[in-house]
């Protein structure tokens, strides 16, 4: 009996190593982010290990994304830092519907914006399909109401700035790409290495990284010429 628990022991601290592995080497090698300007009119706030990014807008400011915190301490305390309050949010885009993305979006009454193809997903009536985040199934107090969806390179203005959307499927079906102020975001679909280059989004999060490859090599014949900043959440 003691030799079959001593077995089971092993097994599982391999199985866990393995995952831990698996799950840290899709963040090594990573440029680290911090709070504050990316480029003028574009602030960078960090929730957790999620970045949220405020755009400057005409009476307050668009958000990408809302952090992985249903309370969104960390965007709440950005803004009033800001003097402003989560009034001043005046639209919401998804990079794309996983948990820590949308957790903090119900704290404000803003239009949230995404492609169909994660609205089932942000909204907790799907699963997503990536390795973990479908064995992590749907987290309930983390999803949030799609009020506007977006179209292939849709242009939607919020006050006087025009923010477009491009769908670049792979890390789920509805990656989401935004242009503004001349930064481009990328969400989970792609990362910046300490050594410059662009890195795509893990496997082990997400549903296709072939798709995800080709969809990113097909948004550079896409977005014009401008572009100032690479953005990414991780």
């Amino acid at each position: 009996m003691k030799r079959a628990l001593l077995i089971v022991g092993a097994v599982l601290v391999v199985l866990f190593g393995v995952f831990f592995a698996t799950v840290g080497s899709a963040f090594v090698g990573l440029k680290e982010a911090a709070d504050g300007p990316v480029a003028p009119g574009v602030q960078l706030v960090r929730d957790g290990y999620v970045n949220v990014f405020f755009i400057d807008v005409e009476g307050g400011v668009a958000m990408i994304d809302c952090g992985n915190d249903p309370e969104a301490k960390a965007v709440l305390a950005a803004l009033k830092a800001r003097s402003l309050d989560a009034s001043a949010v005046k639209a919401i885009f998804l990079t794309h519907g996983h948990p820590d993305h949308t957790a903090g979006c119900n704290r404000f009454t803003a239009p949230v914006y995404a492609f169909e193809g994660d609205k089932g997903i942000a909204e907790g009536t799907v699963p997503a399909n990536g390795p973990l985040p479908k064995m992590m199934g749907v987290q309930k107090g983390k999803t949030t109401k799609v009020t506007n969806l977006l179209v292939e390179g849709a242009t939607v203005t919020v006050g006087n700035e025009a923010i477009t959307a491009w769908n670049i499927p792979g890390h789920t079906q509805g990656s989401a790409a935004y242009l503004a102020r001349g930064v481009l975001f990328f969400g989970d679909s792609a990362a910046g290495q300490s050594d410059g280059k662009l890195r795509p989004a893990p496997w082990v999060f997400s549903d296709d990284l072939d798709q995800c490859k080709a969809s990113l090599k097909s948004l550079a014949a896409k977005v014009p010429a401008g572009v100032t900043r690479l953005a990414f959440a991780h």
